[in-house]
């Protein structure tokens, strides 16, 4: 039996380079992606997946009705992302679209009944994770890790913000 050599994350030195945050941004989106994969594989059971559940947490969080603007905005995602999100959410009978009469180009989503009670029942699972994860930190390491996520969303959402609005 042969036993495999984890490999050591040295291709984010030679990757990185001198470039100033490079290694911290490799090592912030391994983190989100391992996250992302235990959750999924959590979630496999309620028949949802990670993005479609934040969608329901994000529509719930915005009193149940939000246009797919404002949703892909709060969840940093293309139109065409949000509406694939949509039509597999609607499907499965936890949202409904309703189109905007005045607006033709708006459509609203809201949540369901049925989308509220799986939020409910799915939303502990993620919890748990996140849960079970931040236990290898302690309050002021975590209390200190948010405030510096924080800063970096707010820098790189400004910056996406100037990018998408210009001509």
């Amino acid at each position: 039996m042969t036993t495999r050599r984890r490999s050591q994350p040295q291709a984010q030195v030679e990757t990185a380079g001198d470039t100033r945050g490079m290694a911290q941004w490799i090592s912030i989106y391994q983190t989100y992606n391992a996250i992302f994969k235990l959750t999924e594989l959590a979630l496999l059971t309620h028949g949802l997946s990670l993005p479609q559940l934040h969608l329901l947490g994000v529509l719930q969080g915005g009193g149940g009705i939000l246009t797919t603007g404002e949703i892909g905005r709060e969840m940093v995602k293309a139109s065409q992302t949000i509406t694939g999100l949509v039509d597999r959410l609607e499907v499965q009978g936890f949202v409904e679209r309703q189109f905007d009469r005045r607006d033709r180009r708006k459509t609203w989503v809201r949540i369901t009944d049925s989308g509220s009670r799986k939020l409910t029942e799915s939303m502990p699972v993620a919890a748990r994770i996140a849960e079970e994860l931040s236990t290898v930190l302690t309050d002021k390491e975590l209390a200190d890790l948010q405030t510096k996520i924080q800063k970096l969303r707010e820098a790189a959402m400004d910056r996406l913000n100037k990018a998408l609005a210009r001509p």
